[in-house]
């Protein structure tokens, strides 16, 4: 008689032979269980199912777990399969990149030559852009659409501090887990709630050593989804001197993790600290905010107006965003 054992209830052993020898819903259910109880042996055999697996689902998967891994040998596994002949393997392979890569990636990314029209082209251009600004590269810079400014009418406060509802502790992990590549520790998480919805601002620990005179990620939000009741990465927080400012009037960019810039503001950098604003936002895919706040030199975060407005009413009508354009050094 056939095994019928569920498998979240299989060892690993089994469950590794199903994924390398099986048809291609068990080869990705079993994966999935194996990533589920953060197995040891994932992380072999995701590469291995990356690039033998016959099917461009099985393949693909194997890119989104790899992407939620800290081993040192996900990018190169990652960069190899920017070669597949499946759109969908490249453009996950390329997300993951974002997530985890490193500098030693961006020549493999540049040597995809996809449409930037296309989901895998778009994938392919933000994760260089990712990596870039983490790294201090300029590969491709942030390129918002049609900014428009917080107008005078009062906006609903974003409540940051207070008692949060779910630990610092838990939201640290998750972000630790969304953005495995930067460093966080919990004294930089800042909880807030913004039109009813639970979310966290958490900058990277060494932000305050970062040079602004060249593309930087400062740092992340996450937001409560409350179907999962858990948090995952909402935008990006980051940084440029396109304007050649010595790194005293950095731009400032919160970006979604499908390269779409919805916020806009400026900094100014001194020796005691930096204050900063974002008032800038993209529509329709970002209702307009007003943030304006100050970092100390000791690191101590003071937010000291956080507004969100309604969009403007012809904000629907705003233009679809040109391909970003790369930049390059």
């Amino acid at each position: 008689m056939p095994d019928i054992t569920p498998l979240d209830q299989r060892d690993d052993a089994d469950l590794v032979d199903l994924a390398h020898h099986s048809r291609g819903d068990i080869a990705r259910e079993s994966l999935s269980a194996l990533a589920r109880r953060s197995s040891d042996r994932v992380m072999p055999v995701a590469v291995d199912l990356l690039t033998a697996h016959a099917e461009p689902r099985v393949r693909a998967l194997a890119a989104v777990t790899l992407g939620r891994l800290g081993d040192p040998d996900v990018p190169v596994a990652l960069a190899r399969s920017l070669g597949d002949a499946d759109p969908t393997v490249v453009r996950r392979a390329a997300q993951s990149l974002a997530r985890v890569g490193d500098a030693s990636a961006l020549p493999e990314l540049a040597r995809v030559q996809l449409p930037a029209a296309t989901p895998a082209g778009r994938a392919v251009l933000t994760a260089r852009m990712l990596i870039g600004y983490r790294v201090g590269r300029t590969e491709v810079l942030a390129r918002p659409a049609e900014v428009a400014s917080f107008g005078r009418r009062r906006g609903e406060e974003i409540a940051f501090g207070g008692r949060a509802k779910t630990a610092r502790a838990t939201i640290l992990a998750a972000v630790r887990a969304e953005v495995p590549a930067l460093p966080f520790a919990a004294k930089d998480v800042r909880p807030f709630t913004c039109s009813g919805a639970a979310g966290a601002l958490a900058l990277a620990e060494d932000v305050d050593r970062l040079d602004l005179a060249g593309p930087r990620m400062l740092g992340v939000l996450v937001r409560e989804r409350v179907c999962s009741e858990r948090y995952s990465l909402d935008c990006y927080l980051l940084s440029d001197d396109r304007d050649g400012t010595g790194g005293t009037r950095p731009w400032l960019w919160l970006v979604r993790p499908s390269g779409r810039v919805v916020h806009v503001g400026r900094a100014e950098i001194a020796a005691d600290g930096a204050r900063f604003e974002v008032t800038g936002s993209v529509a329709p895919y970002a209702n307009p905010v007003k943030v304006v706040g100050e970092r100390a030199g000791n690191g101590e975060l003071t937010i000291e107006t956080a507004l969100v407005g309604k969009p403007a009413a012809d904000a629907a009508k705003a233009a679809v965003p040109a391909s970003r354009e790369a930049v390059m050094r």
